[in-house]
C-alpha cells in the first residue's frame, strides 16, 4: 500500500513539473511571436529593407534622419508622452512609400525579428544596460538623490535619519516604477540603442 502511495506521488509531481515547463515554454513562445508595434515595425522593416529595391533613398534619409532623431530623444528622456510618440511615428509612415510601407507590413514582424534585428546591428549588447542606467539616474534624480547614489550627509544617523533614509527609498522605489512604466509606453517595445543604429545609417546615406 505504501509502494502504491510512493508512486503515485512521484507521478503527480513528474506532472505537475510538466505542466509548468508546457506553460512556460508557451508563454516564450507566445512572447516571441507577439506582433511588433508600428513603430518597431517601421524600425525593423527599415533594416530588413536594406539591399532590397524598396531600400529608404538618399532623399528620403534627408527627411527621416530628423524624425528618428526626434524619436531617439523622446525615447532617451523617459518623459514624452504616447501622444508625442505616435505623432512621430506617423511623420516617418507618411514619409516612406505605399510599397515600402506595404513591403513592411507584409513581413508581419515580431519580437524575435526585434531581437535577430538588435543583434545584427549590434545594438543588442548596449541595450539592456544603458535602459538599466537611464531608469537608475532618473529614478534617482526625482527622487532628490544625487548622481553617485549615495545620501546626502545631513541626513543624520539617529532615528530620524533612518526615517528619512526610508522615504528617500519609498520615494526612490515610487520614482522607479513610474519612470519604468512611462519608458515602457514611450520606447513601445524599440530598445533606443536600435533607433540610434538606424539613425547612424540614414547618416551613412545622406553622407
Amino acid at each position: 500500500m505504501k509502494k502504491w502511495m510512493f508512486v503515485t506521488i512521484i507521478v503527480s509531481l513528474v506532472l505537475a513539473l510538466t505542466a509548468c515547463g508546457s506553460t512556460q515554454s508557451s508563454k516564450t513562445a507566445a512572447t516571441a511571436s507577439t506582433t511588433l508595434s508600428l513603430e518597431g515595425q517601421l524600425l525593423v522593416g527599415t533594416f530588413k529593407l536594406e539591399n532590397t529595391s524598396l531600400a529608404v533613398s538618399s532623399e528620403q534619409a534627408s527627411t527621416l534622419l530628423p524624425l528618428w532623431e526626434t524619436l531617439a530623444s523622446l525615447a532617451s528622456s523617459n518623459t514624452a508622452a504616447s501622444q508625442e510618440v505616435d505623432a512621430v511615428v506617423s511623420q516617418i509612415e507618411s514619409s516612406m512609400s505605399t510599397q515600402q510601407v506595404s513591403s513592411i507590413t507584409a513581413m508581419k514582424l515580431t519580437q524575435q525579428d526585434l531581437a535577430a534585428t538588435a543583434i545584427d546591428t549590434g545594438s543588442a549588447t548596449t541595450t539592456a544596460s544603458s535602459a538599466s542606467t537611464d531608469k537608475s539616474s532618473a529614478a534617482q534624480q526625482q527622487a532628490g538623490a544625487p548622481a553617485g547614489g549615495n545620501p546626502p550627509s545631513d541626513m543624520g544617523s539617529g532615528v530620524g535619519g533612518v526615517t528619512d533614509i526610508q522615504t528617500v527609498s519609498q520615494a526612490q522605489t515610487g520614482t522607479s516604477q513610474a519612470v519604468s512604466t512611462q519608458s515602457a509606453a514611450t520606447t513601445d517595445q524599440v530598445p533606443t540603442a536600435m533607433i540610434k543604429a538606424l539613425v547612424a545609417l540614414l547618416q551613412k546615406k545622406i553622407g
